[in-house]
């Protein structure tokens, strides 16, 4: 009989010593991988991307920014430029903690997105262990804890591990409320699609399988089909009201438009449908490595293809419909920024957790086999997290140090001038408002120019030792500290 039928309520077997005691492991693997090197700082791995919302938590914890605008260190219009791409709930969350707290921000940023990711881990085997029992339930579990793009950026300070939190939240509580038609459950659910929306607008998307789930359980209960139908857009009206604000600051001509550091209008026109990457056998290629690597591993996508042979995937197909659709609309983004895997992984695991329950049920594997299969999967996860996790490269060795030197010679919100390569992260570390500008780019004297007519005195260069741009004279400006990879110059 298939698991559909079969397990719609958890077997006797899910409270077992043994069943809470491989739970609690799974777990625990998953928050021991994302605490690896949790102390680190934002550079590296995507860099601009954490400081982005490092920025915008300390910009808001320090009072300097409101909550509708989410604000930079980077200068645009004389003020701190504004991201308005999204609304980042979880970088506000970061910010009141530190705020409360005290501590590192860098490390609460990695904190948050560490709890975030392993809760998500947790409420994935709820729900599929609630739907389908607990082999499949650890199966999932497993294969999103071990997800080396949930390792990697389960501690970075972005918004992807709480994406995934809201996202296997919203289908969670709204199983649990279809199940039982206890209002509670509802609220939850609305509040968390209303949080995911929020925090990245393309996961409207996820409203297909919401709306098919609905569907299919309300069948002849139009009043609950009505109430489910009604709640949901009830959870868009924030995501509404939030972007068109962020559509209208950044609209040509408008009077905030020249704070506008990066706004959604960007994003939409950047990544215009269709684009010529579907065309690409280069594209089908790189989603296939993907999966096979840093998404799944080889042996991830090894029981989803095992999971297709269990007929309840097919519950899961607008889910994974859904995120086809993402992915044929955003080709670019995954093809070249690998954490936008994070928006469709929990479907994914799901089916390697059902291919996980096929093994179990046809081959019947010894405590000792599966043991080993765990391990095997976790040196693959290892093997593809590490590299990105762990390393420093020779370039970014000198950020911090670079950045307190900066502080030394300049008044706290005097702007400066930082070069480190193309990304922001050494402006972070200055702790004041300034430019990022590359030593490579076409016109950098110019450019430096028209900072100091703003007010900039002060110019700090980082990366590795005997990087030319360290040692190269800049018209108009002098040496005033030198360190292993990094310079500081004043104005003349």
């Amino acid at each position: 009989m298939p698991a559909e039928t079969t397990s719609s309520q958890p077997t006797q077997s899910s409270q077992t010593p043994g069943r809470r005691c491989m739970i609690w492991g799974i777990l625990a693997i998953s928050a021991l991988l994302r605490m690896l090197a949790i102390g680190r700082p934002l550079v590296g791995n995507f860099a601009t991307k954490n400081v982005v919302y490092a920025m915008i938590a300390r910009n808001w914890a320090m009072g300097r920014a409101s909550l509708w605008y989410p604000t930079l260190d980077c200068l645009a219009g004389g003020q701190r430029s504004w991201h308005m791409l999204e609304f980042p709930v979880s970088a506000y969350l970061t910010g009141w903690l530190w705020k409360t707290l005290g501590g590192s921000l860098d490390a609460w940023g990695r904190a948050t997105a560490a709890a975030f990711s392993v809760a998500a881990v947790a409420l994935l085997y709820r729900f599929v262990s609630r739907r389908h029992g607990p082999v499949a339930g650890c199966g999932a579990a497993l294969a999103l804890g071990l997800a080396p793009v949930s390792v990697i950026y389960g501690q970075s300070f972005m918004l992807e591990s709480s994406l995934l939190f809201f996202t296997v939240a919203t289908f969670a509580s709204l199983d649990r409320w279809l199940r039982g038609k206890r209002l509670p459950w509802l609220a939850i659910a609305a509040l968390c699609l209303a949080l995911l929306l929020l925090t990245k607008i393309y996961m409207a998307v996820m409203l297909l399988p919401l709306g098919a789930m609905i569907w299919r359980s309300s069948a002849g209960d139009r009043g609950r089909l009505a109430c489910g139908l009604m709640v949901g857009l009830l959870a868009c009206v924030p995501a509404a009201f939030w972007y068109t604000h962020a559509y209208r600051a950044a609209a040509p001509g408008s009077a905030s438009v020249a704070r506008v550091y990066y706004s959604v209008r960007d994003s939409a026109e950047a990544h215009r449908f269709p684009q010529p990457l579907l065309r690409s056998p280069d594209f089908y290629r790189q989603v296939l490595d993907d999966l096979s690597g840093v998404v799944l591993t080889p042996v991830g996508l090894a029981l989803l293809l095992a999971g297709l042979l269990n007929r309840s995937w097919r519950r899961y197909l607008p889910w994974l419909i859904a995120a086809g659709v993402l992915i044929v609309l955003l080709p670019r983004k995954f093809h070249e920024m690998n954490y936008y895997w994070l928006a469709v992984l929990p479907p994914l695991c799901i089916l390697v957790g059902l291919g996980g329950q096929v093994v179990a049920e046809r081959l019947r594997p010894s405590r000792l086999a599966t043991m080993a299969l765990v391990l095997v999967a976790v040196v693959f996860s290892l093997r593809f997290a590490l590299h990105p996790l762990l390393r420093v490269a020779a370039e970014d060795r000198a950020v911090l140090a670079a950045g307190r030197a900066t502080e030394q010679h300049t008044a706290t919100e005097e702007p400066v001038v930082t070069m480190h390569g193309t990304t922001i992260d050494l402006l972070y570390y200055c702790r004041r408002p300034g430019w990022a500008i590359s030593p490579d780019e076409p016109g950098v004297h110019k450019a430096l120019e028209e900072c100091a007519a703003q007010g900039a005195r002060c110019l700090v260069v980082a990366g590795a030792e005997g990087d030319p741009a360290i040692e190269r004279p800049w018209p108009g400006w002098e040496a005033v500290e030198r360190g292993p990879g990094f310079c500081v110059y004043a104005r003349k």
